[in-house]
């Protein structure tokens, strides 16, 4: 019978980043955990606090399932003499087994015949094997960061001060970093810390709720954020939507209290995004705008514990707040003595990378970027996207951007528009950044755009050229985001681009300023490659199946725009009746002539067979319609064109033998099968897509 299982970790108050990622280890190692045992279960959950983090499993299985393991022996031929009798090998083998020579069976393997013993092992008990699967999951659990306490050898995020493993109403021995588990847990710190004793797993979450804690995080930030709206109404305003610091404030709480403060009306001359961020950053507050919008003297903090004197806590909170906006206004009048332009000159004393040079070096290049891929895409905004590219990076010596780094862009745009420079070069400050995230904007105006995507563009050039490549998991200069980030920049806006002149423009610009000395081809062509693999990943993301990506991939992927173009065309036109069998038909088109290493001419002359000359005429026709569709790419109607060569290429293949032994006429059919090759490569290999539902 099935019984339930509680596993609580009680230790010190962990961050609030490493919950959510522990929680999710925590589940993927259990259930990997109780498969490699091969015990069954229901349901595995986890729920978690700062103070704990728990696995919750339904239905989990009394014991492991009887097993039969094989044993081999030594070979026949030597368990055996010729006369058939045993010989010492095989009575060896038996009673090491335990087992009469009658219960050894001879099978056939791919070795030759081996003896062979067959023992059942019965399943272990469950609770007889939990404590080393608990004991090993918890080693396995990830953080990112470990520590040691006290004489114990044992790494978790934080000291461990308690556990309960309850396997239905039954406790399991378990010790782990000298702590002893048993059923008594811990309810809040501070309202309810005397021990709480957990009868049976089911009974855990109601509990702990009695006790102030809301163990489930989703439960918590469902609540957090009720307590935040009800205290900033209750000041006259709603808090500003951010999803991140709420989840934060929630992980940072074991039951959420919210109160509402305020501050002097005089900050508010400061910028918005100083005073949210000053508020955000050094002291998790929630900002408050009123009905329209604007930014109220008013913050909600959100506390750990109901306190007895609301005011005294009130007046703490807004102490604490009032200092670090006096700071942030001294930084910001501080930096308002020196224009935005007079800091650029500072930048040739940052270093942007020990083998890149330094923010100066950055910002030249980014300047020839702007002004080439201005050219390319809004000649007459040239002159502002240069202009944008020298002031690019000089608020990142600002005393603001010093303390809120988050803040880079944004001070960028506010400095330049105090400093009277043109709106689209300032906003380009503050767009060059974009998007920071999968579900952010990109940028949206001309010279932010070209911005944008000079700046990712330089990044992920200037550190391949350096050797500095993402492995795995480890992206430390945020390669792949800026990557993504350009490549969803010019999809969004539909913009033309070679990615190989871009890259080749970028290596040109390193090698210039003599940080780049190596084989700018193969560099070149890692680069490629590393965008490429991106392009791939964001067109799946944006909802288009594997295999018609690879498909339009494989024949071009330099231009992301034009490659989006034909990926949409083939999308459509895919469900058309006849498309599936045009593309079997491409298929074995493509199956004779993809490993040709050499070009032929198809000749007239010499064809034998009618199919060959009706094929081929068809051929010209199409290829006569879809030139200027191509041209113009128009890829869908270029693609519906095609499906009018699936009849004359089935009958080609029907009553012709392309292989023949004579040279000239096997070489003018496969000139004839590369020449509709060729077009159908114009948009896609159709040989990349997935036809088993139709060839079965």
């Amino acid at each position: 019978m099935a019984r339930d299982l509680l596993f609580e970790v009680g230790c010190e108050e962990l961050p609030a980043r490493f919950i959510e990622p522990a929680l999710r280890s925590l589940a993927e190692e259990a259930e990997r955990a109780f498969r490699e045992a091969d015990l069954t279960f229901e349901e595995i959950r986890t729920l978690g606090t700062p103070r704990r983090l728990t696995l919750l499993v339904a239905g989990l299985s009394e014991r492991q399932p009887d097993r039969v393991e094989e044993i081999q022996g030594p070979p026949r031929r030597i368990a055996f003499d010729p006369e058939g009798k045993p010989t010492p090998a095989a009575l060896g083998f038996a009673r090491k087994q335990g087992v009469d020579l009658s219960e050894i069976r001879i099978k056939k393997t791919p070795r030759g015949e081996y003896l062979f013993v067959e023992r059942k092992i019965p399943g272990r008990a469950t609770r007889e094997i939990l404590p080393e699967i608990l004991t090993e999951l918890l080693k396995r659990l990830s953080f990112p960061k470990r520590m040691r306490w006290g004489d114990q050898d044992f790494a978790f995020a934080r000291p461990i001060r308690w556990l309960v493993v309850l396997y239905g109403e039954e406790t399991i021995p378990l010790e782990v970093a000298g702590v002893k588990a048993g059923r008594l847990t811990r309810g809040h710190r501070f309202l309810a810390p005397q021990p709480l004793e957990i009868g049976h797993p089911r009974a855990y979450r109601d509990i702990l709720h009695r006790a102030y804690v809301l163990v489930d995080p989703e439960e918590r930030v469902s609540r957090t954020r009720e307590e935040v709206l009800k205290a900033a109404r209750e000041a006259g305003g709603f808090p500003e939507e951010d999803e991140d610091l709420l989840r934060e404030n929630a992980h940072l709480v074991e039951y959420p209290f919210a109160l509402a403060g305020r501050f002097p009306r005089e900050y508010l001359e400061l910028p918005e995004a100083l005073i949210v961020t000053a508020m955000r950053e050094h002291q998790r507050y929630f900002a408050v705008r009123d009905a329209e919008g604007r930014l109220l003297p008013v913050f909600v903090a959100v506390n750990n514990n109901r306190p007895r004197h609301p005011e005294i806590l009130r007046e703490g909170h807004e102490r604490v707040l009032k200092a670090r906006l006096e700071d942030a206004r001294f930084y910001w009048q501080r930096d308002l003595e020196v224009p935005l332009a007079e800091r650029v000159q500072e930048l040739s004393g940052v270093v942007y990378h020990t083998r890149l040079g330094t923010l100066a070096d950055k910002t030249e290049r980014l300047r020839s970027l702007c002004g080439y891929l201005a050219g390319l895409w809004f000649p007459e905004k040239k002159e502002l996207a240069q202009r944008a590219a020298e002031l690019s990076k000089a608020d990142l010596v600002t005393e603001v951007v010093g303390e809120f780094p988050t803040l880079q862009g944004e001070m960028g745009r506010i400095y330049a528009l105090k400093d009277g420079e043109p709106p689209e070069v300032a906003e380009a400050l503050l767009e060059q950044y974009l998007p920071r995230g999968a579900e952010e904007r990109v940028a949206e105006t001309p010279v932010g755009i070209v911005l944008s995507v000079a700046d990712k563009a330089d990044t992920v050039g200037a550190f391949f050229a350096v050797g500095e490549r993402p492995t795995g998991a480890s992206d430390p200069y945020g390669l792949r985001r800026a990557a993504y980030g350009l490549l969803r920049t010019v999809l969004r806006h539909g913009l033309e681009l070679s990615l190989r002149d871009l890259f080749t423009f970028v290596l040109w610009l390193l090698e210039r300023q003599g940080f780049f000395r190596e084989d700018k081809e193969e560099v070149l062509e890692e680069i490629l490659g590393f965008v490429r693999r991106r392009l791939e990943g964001e067109l799946v993301a944006m909802g288009f199946p594997q295999d018609e990506v690879r498909a339009v991939l494989r024949v071009g992927a330099d231009d992301p725009t034009e490659a989006l173009a034909r990926l949409s065309a083939l999308h459509a036109v895919r469900e058309s009746p006849d498309f599936a069998a045009l593309a079997v038909a491409f298929k074995r088109v493509m199956n004779m002539v993809k490993k040709l290493e050499q070009n032929y001419q198809v000749r007239e002359d010499l064809f034998g067979e009618p199919e060959e000359k009706i094929l081929w005429e068809a051929y010209l026709r199409v290829k006569e319609e879809v030139e200027p569709l191509l041209s113009e790419r128009r890829y869908e109607a270029a693609l519906r064109a095609f499906t009018t060569l699936k009849e004359p290429i089935d009958r080609f293949f029907d009553r012709v033998f392309v292989m023949v032994e004579d040279q000239a006429l096997r070489e003018n059919r496969l000139a004839l099968l590369q020449s509709l090759a060729r077009l159908f490569l114009r948009v896609a290999d159709l040989s990349e897509l997935d036809l088993s539902e139709y060839t079965g």
